[in-house]
C-alpha cells in the first residue's frame, strides 16, 4: 500500500492519524464511537488505491523510494558543511606547501648565484 502524508486529522481502523508536528495526546475520543482511540502522530498513513480515491484534499502521496530519515536535511547540511571545511583545509595546506616550495626554489636560486 502506498504511504500518504496526513495534512488533516483522519481516523482509520480505530486509529487517529494526525499531521506530523501537531501536538496531540496518545489518546483521543473517537468521532464515531465516542470511546478513546490511539493517535498516530507520524504524519503518514498507508491507504489502498480505493481508500485514497475518495480523498480530495488533505493527503498527498509520499516519495515511494528510500525514505528520508528523521532530520535528513540537517544531516545533509552538516555533511556538506564538513566537506566544505575539509576542502578549504586541504586547499590551504596545498597553498602553504606550494608557497614553501617557491621560497625554497628562490633560496636555492640565490645560493646558486653566489
Amino acid at each position: 500500500m502506498p504511504k500518504y502524508q496526513v495534512l488533516q486529522p483522519m481516523e482509520k481502523n480505530n486509529v487517529m492519524y494526525v499531521p506530523k508536528g501537531v501536538s496531540a495526546g496518545k489518546l483521543q475520543p473517537s468521532a464515531c464511537h465516542g470511546k478513546m482511540i490511539s493517535v498516530d502522530a507520524s504524519g503518514e498513513i498507508e491507504l489502498t488505491e480505493e481508500e485514497a480515491s475518495i480523498l480530495i484534499y488533505g493527503q498527498v502521496p509520499l516519495f515511494q523510494g528510500k525514505p528520508d530519515p528523521m532530520g535528513g536535511a540537517e544531516v545533509r547540511e552538516l555533511k556538506a558543511r564538513e566537506e566544505a571545511e575539509k576542502a578549504a583545509t586541504k586547499a590551504a595546506a596545498e597553498k602553504a606547501e606550494y608557497d614553501e616550495f617557491v621560497a625554497f626554489r628562490a633560496a636555492k636560486a640565490v645560493k646558486g648565484k653566489k
